[in-house]
């Protein structure tokens, strides 16, 4: 991605059309160096294979409820049961942000950075909103399944769609700039560590297959790193099974 005539909030360098958000790496590159900080950056890549995950299914789950008929309740019960998975992962994801993310980066990050997490935290109000409408319209169309709950709930969930797609591209080209840099590795840690404990074991599977999707492989070993050996083992040949089981469900297709 080029971007011109953006300040990278972590060292107040000015962005040309000769710089870049590599999004692999997730940091800024400039020609004809990169910018580097004055330690090692926080490798903040996992954040990346959440959020494509996020993303994704937030993007497909309009039409997957599109495509259940009126009055077909036990397919509405399917698609709502995944609904309430990923709401319940994006409102626990911006919890542990707004409890163990925004704070120290405040504390370390340069002053000119709290408009740019000020921004952050209006997106967050305006997501839980809409995860709020979200949860309503999701009520109404399990009790009913009729077409017009149906329609209402596609609504709501495009809005929530098109608000973190918003949210998530802000972060990535701002703040996890800034966490890369002026966190350490144990604040960075708190704050995988308190996501994953948000996830009931029962669904663990399921959300690493999630992830794992299309989430980088050096990554997603690197968040199984500290698992005992057989979770290293059988955790990344089982998971991406469960998850297409559950597309196909959901999705109408294992790869969706």
């Amino acid at each position: 991605m080029n971007t011109a005539n953006t300040m990278d909030p972590s060292t107040g360098h000015q962005h040309s059309t000769r710089c870049w958000w590599d999004v692999t790496r997730a940091r800024w590159v400039c020609a004809p160096t990169a910018v580097e900080p004055d330690h090692p950056p926080v490798d903040v890549r996992d954040m990346l294979v959440v959020h494509t995950a996020l993303l994704r299914e937030f993007r497909l789950a309009p039409a997957a409820v599109a495509r259940v008929p009126a009055g077909a309740r036990r397919q509405a019960g399917r698609v709502d049961r995944h609904l309430g998975l990923l709401c319940d992962l994006l409102h626990h994801h911006h919890e542990g942000e707004d409890e163990l993310l925004w704070p120290p980066l405040r504390e370390r990050a340069p002053a000119r950075a709290a408009a740019l997490l000020d921004v952050a935290e209006a997106q967050h109000a305006g997501l839980d909103g809409a995860l709020e409408r979200v949860r309503d319209a999701r009520r109404r169309w399990v009790a009913g399944s009729d077409a017009g709950s149906r329609e209402e709930l596609v609504a709501a969930l495009q809005t929530l769609h098109g608000l973190l797609a918003e949210h998530l591209d802000t972060e990535e080209r701002t703040l996890l700039p800034l966490a890369a840099a002026h966190l350490t590795e144990a604040q960075w840690r708190a704050v995988g560590e308190a996501g994953a404990a948000a996830i009931a074991k029962s669904q663990m599977l399921l959300v690493f297959g999630m992830f794992a999707y299309e989430g980088d492989p050096e990554v997603l070993t690197t968040m199984l790193a500290e698992a005992p050996a057989p979770v290293r083992v059988l955790v990344p040949r089982v998971a991406p099974r469960v998850y297409a089981r559950r597309a196909a469900q959901v999705h109408g297709t294992p790869r969706p």
